[in-house]
């Protein structure tokens, strides 16, 4: 018996989380940090008057940036000590324009099966696994020299609210 690649997209594989760091935010040329959080999973279930063990292992990350720019990774990412802006890891992304991006992400996932208790095997194939969207706000920064702080000079240049 074997366990196609439509019978594998059929099980309820969960779909990665995608984290962004400082959450949901990021500034115009700077290195935006986001990663997947995908999990190994395990399926149990009938199929042709067998029992089969189906395991899915997250094996690649489709990103697209929401502005054009896509990549595929072998690496989910990961956090980067202290929220930092501008730290380059292997899934953060350089967003060249301010505004609002509506970042997705495909997981695909490796399967390997049993038959009845037997020798797990591999499914022949991956299956494409599609996060929830995940919205970017990409700021804008202005560097400035002042002589006075904002308790000082509540009026001061940068003292007030955040403009895009």
């Amino acid at each position: 018996m074997i366990v196609t690649l439509e019978e594998f997209q059929k099980q309820p594989v969960l779909a990665a989380s995608i984290v962004s760091q400082p959450l949901n935010f990021g500034l115009r040329n700077a290195h935006s940090n986001v990663y997947a959080e995908a999990l190994e999973q395990e399926f149990t279930f009938d199929f042709q008057d067998a029992t089969i063990v189906l395991k899915a292992r997250p094996v690649s990350y489709q990103w697209n940036y929401g502005d054009g720019t896509s990549v595929t990774t072998l690496v989910p990412g990961g956090p980067v000590a202290g929220n930092a802006f501008d730290t380059q890891t292997a899934t953060s992304h350089q967003y060249t324009q301010t505004g609002d991006f509506e970042l997705s992400l495909t997981t695909y996932f490796a399967g390997d099966y049993s038959v009845d208790g037997g020798p797990f095997q591999p499914v022949a194939g991956e299956a494409a696994v599609t996060s929830e969207p995940h919205l970017m706000s990409i700021w804008r920064t202005q560097g400035r020299s002042v002589s006075q702080n904002c308790i000082e000079n509540p009026d001061g240049i940068g003292c007030g609210a955040p403009s895009r």
